[in-house]
């Protein structure tokens, strides 16, 4: 299905390009201390002689591949999924042409994965895309469109749209694939996430450094606080969050923007990152998680652990805005950042009300790592995480683990074990 083309405002986003020498002190940046639970996908755990598991590691799995810049993922009841993927970032003039989409996938054949031939349904197609490289100069191969997305209790859809300029939108979708209203259209929403009760949405705007909430019925918006500068003074650059089911809090991932030293931009700074914990009602902010790089998502579950994806682990291979993205023949290139050092990590729960934030690298255990620019996490009802990852320009070379490879996106699936057991 089609949709018109979007006509709203939009927020000039922060980033710029890094010089060399930042380049590569920020290279030299490299995550905690932590072994990680698992170093490559699909990944089962070890067992001993006798058959019994002689480690509890998570379970890695990629359930689906060959998609364009996935992002947001909702479980459904009947466990199939919907995506959202951002599309291949070519903004051209044509709206017939752009290749953001909504997606459902189901597990036809219950396989475990759903890349199978006909478990796919597409909702909506040539929804908004870009590739803030070529609009903006940002010296980055960064992809946006179709975001974030959440599941109504009475069955709606609802998805963020960053689609550059006039085309911003958090979108209301029945569950007869109708696209209704527009919700909110003043700065991009790269997270979203309902409240407790389900009569708000909350949005972290990224290229405003602000959260605010619209109410669901009548499509009023309050601003809730503004973030200011991290440690080093630079931009917080809200991108995702979750909501603690137990105190109603915000958590949120502040990604870290650029910082202008002595004339040059550092595009971030590792360790600047943060969790943050706000108060819905008061604004108040206080750190959740500190110490980590890149926090570009965040879910909290039940027991109050509080999982966190990073997209890379530092800045690599800034790329000219006359990069031509899909030459087939061009140089591997990382395209501004790290590629294959993403991580998922969980941050459990300290006990005590005055134990203070938790610390990256002390209080954290490491779920997977090595994954390809990881952007999005969901909390399945059944405890498993879904992982968005690939992000940048479909099928461009760049650095892999094993040499030269190509973008892919993918969702990955991890299966976290026991809890008694970690």
């Amino acid at each position: 299905m089609d949709i018109v083309v979007f006509k709203q405002r939009r927020v000039n986003p922060y980033a710029i390009a890094a010089s060399a020498l930042f380049v590569a002190f920020l290279l030299a940046a490299c995550f905690s201390k932590n072994s990680p639970a698992s170093d490559n996908r699909d990944t089962a755990n070890e067992s001993s002689e006798d058959g019994s598991a002689a480690q509890q590691e998570p379970l890695i799995e990629t359930v689906l591949t060959g998609l364009d810049n996935p992002r947001g993922v909702v479980v459904l009841p009947d466990g199939s999924l919907m995506v959202a993927e951002a599309g291949s970032g070519q903004n051209t003039v044509d709206p017939q042409e752009w290749t953001g989409k909504l997606t459902h996938f189901h597990d036809a054949n219950q396989d475990g994965d759903f890349s199978d031939e006909g478990e796919r349904t597409l909702w909506f197609r040539h929804l908004p895309t870009y590739n803030a490289l070529s609009v903006y100069h940002t010296w980055r191969d960064e992809v946006s469109g179709p975001g974030d997305l959440l599941r109504h209790t009475d069955g709606h859809l609802y998805l963020s749209v960053d689609g550059g300029h006039d085309r911003i939108g958090l979108y209301e979708i029945s569950p007869y694939k109708r696209m209704g209203r527009n919700l909110s259209a003043l700065s991009n929403m790269t997270g979203i996430a309902f409240s407790r009760d389900h009569s708000l949405i909350y949005l972290a705007e990224s290229t405003a450094n602000a959260l605010s909430s619209v109410d669901i019925a009548d499509g009023t918006r309050l601003n809730v606080t503004h973030f200011g500068a991290l440690a080093s003074g630079q931009q917080s650059v809200p991108t995702g969050l979750a909501v603690d089911q137990h105190s109603g809090d915000l958590l949120v991932a502040l990604f870290s923007g650029a910082l202008v030293v002595e004339g040059e931009t550092v595009p971030f700074i590792p360790g600047d990152s943060a969790i943050v914990r706000v108060d819905p009602e008061t604004g108040a902010i206080e750190d959740a998680v500190l110490g980590l790089t890149t926090a570009i998502d965040v879910a909290v579950d039940g027991d109050g652990n509080i999982y966190v994806v990073e997209m890379c682990s530092g800045p690599a291979d800034p790329i000219e805005p006359t990069h031509d993205l899909f030459d087939p023949d061009q140089a591997a290139l990382h395209g501004g950042y790290r590629r294959y050092s993403g991580r998922v990590s969980v941050f459990a729960p300290s006990g005590q009300s005055d134990a203070g934030p938790l610390q990256a690298g002390v209080d954290s255990t490491i779920l997977a790592d090595g994954l390809d620019m990881p952007t999005n996490i969901t909390l399945a009802p059944d405890g498993s995480l879904y992982v968005s990852t690939g992000q940048g320009t479909p099928d461009r070379p760049i650095p892999g683990p094993d040499g030269p490879t190509r973008i892919v996106g993918e969702v990955v699936r991890i299966t976290l074990p026991d809890a008694n057991s970690r």
